[in-house]
């Protein structure tokens, strides 16, 4: 991540007997449909020695996040997965990104 620029960390797991052909295709297929998401910068991976495929996808600023989730290129990613739910054992998404200051409220009693 480069200075304020928002990211997205995937993390998932398939199966034992899944692994090879979910790996295959999460490095084939759905970085490359990552990629053609708008308001995406870059895209990165890696596998843990536990088997944990990870996906650090970066946004080209806060103001991407919302359109490149709500695209049809990322309905279409998202769908992609639905052959792979049956044979997950882990899927967690987490999205960071920095926060404008919020105003102070006070109350009046």
């Amino acid at each position: 991540m480069t200075g304020d620029r928002p990211f997205m960390l995937l993390r998932a797991r398939a199966n034992e007997r899944n692994r090879e052909r979910f790996a295959t295709w999460f490095r084939g297929v759905h970085l490359q449909d990552v990629l053609r998401i708008p308001g995406i910068a870059a895209v990165s991976s890696g596998t843990t020695k536990g088997g944990t495929h990870l996906g650090f996808y970066s946004f080209h600023a806060s103001e991407s996040v919302q359109e490149a989730l709500t695209s049809p290129q990322a309905a279409y990613t998202r769908g992609t997965w639905e052959q792979w739910a049956p044979h997950l054992e882990e899927l967690a998404i987490e999205i960071w990104t920095s926060l404008s200051p919020l105003p102070l409220y006070h109350s009046d009693s």
